[in-house]
């Protein structure tokens, strides 16, 4: 991924987590994994199918919006193909777009097909833009005008709930914080659902992976039962029964596709 100086506007911030941009060059492959966080992308190229989901080869629009991913998938470009994804906190989907989470969960959205944004023609000025940079701006100034004409504030109590989920993952108990925000258990799961897309069980679980997920790409432990201790998890078989969920794959089948097999053998086999 380049390195671009894009600055999120402040008054963005509490939409906005982070911009990523993957610049053209040869054929990628973006394996995504659960990770708490919805967005928007866009693909610029010079073929109708610049970015397709593999497996189902479904060629992708070349600006849309996605919800939570839980079940793992494969976003694939060709050689010329430009991406910006534009990350938002996990709570704020609906208070930008106006419709429930869930209904985004595992599924993207091309953006034409949602109402028109007065003064701006979003795919053609992001088209006939150059650098990485103004397009960016072009989306900020599109989820600007967006959300004032929505004028719905982010849900404060979702915000203080997925922080605290992704602060400490494994460790925070969800009956504390449902208590914390005087609110009934079942009055809690609907908001995480309809604000976050995914129940508040089902978001811990994916903070709980991301942390164990962070540490093993990093190689911080000596063995993978360090992992499963360290973050939460009751043993070493059920957080290889999460990573598999989560991904598709075992700890051991990741680690010998990242670190090759003598890396594999003095850590998860010894």
């Amino acid at each position: 991924m380049a390195n671009h100086q894009i600055h999120i506007p402040e008054k963005l911030k509490q939409y906005v987590s982070r911009v990523w941009v993957a610049e053209e060059g040869d054929e990628q492959s973006f394996p995504i994994f659960a990770d708490g966080s919805t967005g928007i992308i866009f693909q610029q190229s010079d073929t109708a199918s610049g970015m397709v989901l593999g497996g189902s080869g479904k060629v992708l629009s070349s600006t849309f919006a996605f919800g939570q991913t839980v079940d793992p998938i494969v976003l694939k470009t060709n050689k010329n193909c430009r991406v910006l994804g534009i990350l938002l906190h996990p709570h704020v989907l609906q208070s930008i777009f106006g419709f429930s989470s869930k209904e985004l969960t595992d599924e993207c959205i091309d953006l034409q097909l949602l109402p028109a944004v007065p003064r701006i023609n979003l795919n053609e000025q992001l088209w006939n833009t150059v650098t990485v940079e103004r397009q960016a701006e072009i989306l900020f100034k599109y989820l600007d005008i967006l959300i004032s004409k929505n004028n719905r504030e982010p849900d404060k109590s979702l915000q203080y709930a997925t922080t605290r989920l992704m602060e400490a993952p494994g460790n925070t108990s969800l009956k504390q914080i449902q208590q914390e925000l005087h609110v009934t258990e079942r009055t809690f799961e609907r908001k995480f659902e309809q604000h976050v897309g995914v129940s508040p069980r089902l978001f811990s679980s994916i903070a709980q992976f991301q942390a164990a997920f962070k540490q093993l790409k990093k190689g911080t432990f000596s063995k993978l039962s360090d992992i499963a201790y360290e973050n939460g998890y009751a043993d070493q078989s059920h957080f290889i029964r999460f990573f598999k969920k989560f991904t598709g794959i075992s700890p051991l089948q990741f680690c010998r596709q990242v670190r090759g097999n003598d890396y594999i053998e003095a850590h998860l086999i010894a």
